[in-house]
């Protein structure tokens, strides 16, 4: 019996690596590191001792993703760095392993030249870069409202919530308690799933309840649920709490502020792709009205509608903070998936003599056209890993060959351009305007800091030297960054380093190392 299951295991796993292989190839990834990635894996890679980052301010704040943090430390520590591309290829595979599973649940899709075509038209979907007017069928028919999403362009704690698919599939296999602990390790990840994970939680009791009519089950899983977040729930709150009620409502009120096409319904509403994502997960629930899929999507769908209209008609920085439209992140890939296995299994039912009349040239044809995404995957991944950041400053490489203990920079703070700073450089900064704390007092000392280094490079003569100035007393820093045409002339400041277009003063004073 042990050695079945340890069979069972091992098929699992190559099945999700292989089919991973092939998604993620042919999805492609970005490379190392990447938008999110400098501000996710900051706190991993200072732990990690990367260059001077233990010194770096935000790096030294307090954490909200303990155990992302954790696995970035070990793997940058003990493995290499490219493990991480690995890490996303198993979170790819659970994800098509996921879709196809649930598929073969609700509408049979079980045979091989059905599943050969799934995975063929799963892979359009995601791969195929289709533009119909604002909308981009390889991204909008996947991503969630608000710009949420599960599947992006790299490995970050939120491609965690294929889990979420995986919990799905799960407990459609009536495996509830699997279904619970991939809930689990998705919300302790990432634990803005922590509500998401309640829902379908919710969702899975319900209907335990009513097909087994099983209260003790039902009240197990549920307990099960309770304990296995326990720990990411006792961090958050206590670690988190409100320093006060004034201060917590400041932190909040800049923090969704900061991201308000994340935040505030009324914005993102009014992008084009909101409606057709909505109707996407109509639809599906249309299709899926008689299946045992129905309700688990119903449930947080209808809760996330509710809240959503509730955020609309009222001032509530809770709500906008909490995102429970994040629920569309899972539900629009899933929706999507559905409406085309609907559609496969339609076409079977109908057109069954045909297709088994012309069975192989349909096989061959899937064949070849899944070869042909992974070739053009091939490609797309090699341009992505080789070709050089023309939009990189050189002024990065210059610090980080000349780095020093001890150091401090004052960054251009709105700048795309210098997000990746920290990583690529490894020398701390004092703030940039995309990385940010999440505890109430931190988060306005990130506010301050960042009006300090706006109140320099917005200012000019004088002002700019006092503002320089009062930087150096409070934060230490210890070079500037500045753009060529944005020159200037205090007392105890030199230039260090000039290129095309930025150069860097040095505070005279700073101690040389």
């Amino acid at each position: 019996m042990k050695q079945i299951l340890k069979n069972k295991f091992i098929i699992f796993i190559w099945q999700i690596f292989i089919l991973g292989l092939i998604f993620g190839i042919s999805y492609t990834q970005d490379p190392l590191y990447t938008s999110n990635q400098h501000t996710k894996f900051l706190q991993g890679l200072s732990e990690a001792n990367l260059g001077y980052l233990d010194k770096d301010w935000l790096a030294n704040t307090l954490d909200p993703l303990p155990a992302f943090t954790f696995l970035v430390q070990i793997t940058y520590t003990y493995f290499h760095e490219n493990f991480f591309y690995f890490y996303y290829i198993l979170i790819f595979g659970t994800y098509i392993y996921s879709m196809l599973g649930i598929a073969s649940v609700i509408f049979q899709i079980n045979t091989r030249l059905k599943l050969l075509i799934y995975f063929l038209l799963i892979l359009t979907i995601h791969c195929l870069q289709i533009r119909i007017f604002d909308l981009k069928t390889h991204v909008h028919l996947h991503y969630g409202l608000a710009e949420q999403y599960i599947l992006g362009g790299y490995f970050q704690p939120c491609t965690f919530g294929a889990l979420i698919i995986f919990s799905i599939y799960a407990f459609l296999r009536k495996k509830p308690f699997l279904a619970i602990l991939a809930l689990g390790i998705a919300a302790t990840f990432h634990p803005t799933y922590l509500p998401s994970a309640a829902l379908l939680t919710l969702a899975y009791m319900i209907l335990t309840y009513k097909n087994e009519n099983n209260l003790q089950k039902s009240l197990f899983i549920g307990t099960f649920s309770f304990i296995l977040v326990l720990p990411v729930v006792s961090y958050m709150t206590i670690t988190f709490k409100p320093t006060s009620p004034e201060l917590f409502q400041i932190s909040e009120s800049l923090l969704v502020n900061r991201i308000p096409h994340h935040s505030f319904p009324d914005i993102w509403l009014t992008e084009p792709t909101a409606p057709i994502q909505i109707l996407v997960v109509a639809i599906a629930l249309y299709i899926l009205r008689k299946t045992r899929l129905f309700f688990i999507l119903f449930f947080p769908f209808t809760t996330a509608v509710i809240l959503t209209i509730i955020k609309i008609f009222s001032s509530s920085n809770t709500l906008a903070f909490l995102t429970p439209w994040r629920v569309s992140a899972f539900l629009v890939p899933i929706s999507t998936c559905m409406i085309l296995a609907y559609i496969l299994a339609v076409v079977f039912d109908r057109y069954n003599l045909w297709i088994r009349q012309y069975k192989k040239p349909i096989e061959i044809f899937s064949v070849v056209a899944i070869y042909l995404f992974i070739l053009s995957g091939v490609g797309i991944q090699l341009e992505k890993l080789t070709i050089n950041r023309k939009d990189t400053p050189i002024i990065m490489e210059y610090v980080k060959e000349n780095k020093q203990p001890g150091e401090t920079y004052l960054i251009p703070i709105a700048s795309g351009k210098f997000v990746d700073f920290r990583i690529v450089t490894g020398a701390p900064i004092l703030i940039n305007l995309k990385s940010h704390p999440y505890k109430d007092i931190e988060v306005i000392e990130w506010h301050d800091r960042l009006l300090m280094a706006q109140q320099f490079y917005d200012n000019s003569g004088i002002a700019k030297c006092e503002a320089l100035q009062n930087l150096i007393d409070k934060y230490r820093i210890s070079h500037v960054i500045v753009k060529n045409d944005d020159s200037f002339e205090c007392s105890g400041v030199e230039k260090t380093y000039i290129d095309n277009l930025y150069q860097i003063y040095k505070w005279k004073s700073f101690p040389r190392l």
